[in-house]
């Protein structure tokens, strides 16, 4: 039951004069941690609670001290990207990869002179058109081969395969799983900690920075040039049926691997109609509504590279590990122009399997749809899409929209246009629900207990009126040493979840939920909208606009077995519903000794409450270390008067 507390009407104007000069939120933090008796800082989490794994990312560690971060973090993360230079973003997320206490981040293979002299003939007229042939050359036969040799150089030969064929297990469900017996389903999970045993034997010997630092220069290198000649193309300066023209003529029996842009795995398609299948290391099309259907062999790993300027084209993926994908390398995969449709198998659509996959489309109405681990995932490495405009469909079944396993970033980046993000509804989360489905996707940091600390998986929307759908773990969820974060900027968006979600931590993990504007509506079970659970902490923080927010039990602002939660709202005329009132709106439960944290911050508008709660108060819960407070901290004028 919770104590309420009439706000002291000479106590208002201090507190509003106190937060002029301060974020909302940190002014809300500190004002309503201080009627409770505490300070920001009790929110901390120190390492030495678990045994350290040799996976954990150093900015995981750092914001699990000082949870309250994720707000700045999360911000900084959204402001990454520059139109136009996903380098800019692909750079970013390196920095961020790095492992617990890694001084020095390795580099690139960097070749000499002699192994990047050209050794084909030139088929193509166009200077500008050659160069990015060669950069691509250099980095698809010397620097990405060699550098992804370096980055499993300490591995063996029967732990590669291990990599390829065993840890991928970790990261796949079988729909079949959901009608095992209980003895088959303990022998699946004995087998799979087994491996989780196993890879925690060598994995610390595998380096992932040489790969992804060739991937991010290979991008950064071709877009330059590729600059040039798009803007030559615009300009009128060249033409595409010219350039794809070449030189028209090649000797008698000519050997086609000799010349550059005709080598074995290359095409170079034109301004037309093109249809391209198999498993290539290149390809530049120059326009029309292509059709691609791809594939890739991981045991023969290699870079891969497809830039489409202008179409609306299909692609399509024959097998696992294709279009966007960095399979123990790098795979670039970008689309200029038009409406396209993506449809991926598993491992795909900017997916980074101890490696580099980026997908970036630059513009159109799009549709992304996947299996398990796509749409910016990464799994030692980074998996990045960034879709730069056009209201896109995002479909997908597990582990994607932006998922961090371990050693892992993923992220979706999208900026424009009203989208609808879809994950879940395949595998059945047969251990909790008959009837719902695992999803940790949509931002979510995730590792393994207690062998393999989890990454870093945030979405990030910047307009428009967005719709968010999925089930378990998801919508700016972490769990097992993991950061998983949501950041929309704008628009009146819709998420809707079941549990673990909406700005979740669980078991030593951080999950955040932040939305800048629109009148929002937050919709789900428990253990979410700011809830953590076991040494962690989960926080939604909506900043503007009058919001809805419903769910059961242990949820907006609830902190659980030695957890902190935290639900934060800057303005607007809000509605809060919950079923249970015993264990939401500011709880914290008193778990071990010394309890939990559970923070309801309200700062502004006429707001109403289903459950507990209410408009310009202040409260106590029966619980350790929780309490709520509704007040108007920048009141708004009712005097009346006109300037």
């Amino acid at each position: 039951m919770l104590k309420a507390l009439l706000i002291l009407a000479l106590c208002l104007p201090l507190s509003v004069a106190a937060g002029q000069n301060q974020p909302a939120e940190q002014f809300g933090i500190e004002h309503l941690m201080e009627y409770l008796g505490m300070v920001p800082g009790d929110i901390s989490f120190r390492s030495d609670y678990t045994e350290p794994d040799s996976f954990r990312l150093q900015v995981v560690s750092d914001l699990m001290t000082r949870p309250l971060d994720m707000i700045a973090f999360s911000t900084e993360v959204k402001n990454g990207h520059i139109n136009g230079q996903p380098e800019i973003m692909a750079r970013y997320l390196f920095k961020q990869a790095a492992r617990t206490g890694q001084a020095y981040r390795d580099r690139a293979y960097r070749a000499d002179a002699a192994e990047l002299q050209g050794s084909y003939n030139l088929f193509y007229n166009d200077m500008t058109f050659n160069q990015i042939l060669t950069r691509a050359a250099a980095y698809i036969d010397v620097i990405i081969p060699r550098s992804a040799e370096k980055s499993l150089a300490f591995v063996t030969s029967d732990q590669r395969r291990f990599l390829r064929d065993q840890f991928k297990q970790l990261l796949v469900i079988s729909e079949s799983e959901e009608f095992l017996s209980v003895a088959a389903a303990d022998s699946l999970e004995k087998l799979e900690n087994s491996y989780c045993e196993q890879f925690a034997a060598f994995g610390h010997r595998i380096n992932k920075d040489p790969v992804i630092d060739a991937g991010v220069e290979c991008l950064r290198e071709i877009l330059m040039e590729l600059n040039t000649l798009r803007a030559m193309l615009k300009s009128g300066a060249v033409s595409a049926e010219k350039i794809v023209e070449g030189t028209g003529y090649l000797p008698g029996g000519a050997d086609l691997d000799a010349y550059l842009g005709k080598q074995t795995g290359w095409k170079v398609g034109g301004p037309g109609n093109d249809y391209y299948n198999g498993d290539y290391k290149f390809i530049f099309d120059f326009g029309g509504d292509d059709i691609y259907d791809l594939s890739y062999d991981p045991s023969d790993p290699h870079g891969v590279i497809i830039i489409d300027l202008s179409g609306n084209d299909v692609y399509r993926a024959l097998s696992d590990f294709a279009l966007g994908s960095g399979c123990f390398s790098v795979g670039l995969l970008l689309d200029f122009e038009g409406d396209d449709t993506y449809d991926a198998r598993s491992f795909g659509l900017g997916s980074g399997y101890f490696g580099l996959g980026i997908l970036y489309d630059a513009a159109g109405n799009d549709h992304y749809d996947g299996d398990t681990h796509v749409q910016g995932a990464g799994t030692f490495g980074i998996g990045l899409l960034i879709d730069e405009g056009g209201r896109d469909i995002y479909n997908a079944a597990l582990y994607s929209q932006g998922f961090g396993f371990s050693e892992g970033v993923g992220v979706v980046y999208d900026l424009a246009g009203s989208d609808s993000y879809y994950a879940g509804g395949k595998y059945k989360a047969v251990i909790h629900y008959d009837d719902h489905y695992e999803s940790n996707s949509q931002g979510c940091g995730y590792g393994i207990r207690p062998y393999l600390s989890g990454g870093i998986g945030a979405l990030i929307d910047l307009k428009g009126h967005d719709n968010y759908h999925s089930d378990m773990i998801t919508q700016g969820a972490g769990f097992w040493w993991a950061l998983g974060m949501v950041y929309d900027s704008s628009g009146n968006d819709r998420y809707t979840s079941f549990q673990y979600a909406q700005g979740s931590g669980t078991h030593m993990a951080l999950g955040i939920l932040v939305d800048g504007h629109g009148d929002d509506v937050y919709f789900g079970k428990g253990l979410m909208q700011g809830c953590g659970h076991d040494y962690a902490c989960g926080l939604i923080l909506d900043r503007s606009g009058s919001d809805t927010y419903t769910a059961f039990d242990l949820s907006q602002g609830a902190g659980s077995a030695n957890g902190a939660g935290l639900l934060i709202d800057n303005g607007g005329d809000d509605l809060y519903s919950v079923r249970r009132t015993a264990n939401t709106r500011g709880y914290g439960n008193p778990r071990r000794d010394f309890g939990s944290i559970g923070l309801f911050i309200d700062l502004g508008g006429t707001d109403q409450y289903h459950g507990g709660g209410q408009d310009n108060f202040y409260w106590r819960s029966d619980s350790k270390w929780g309490g709520g407070m509704d007040i108007e901290l920048h009141p708004p004028d009712t005097t009346g008067s006109k300037m």
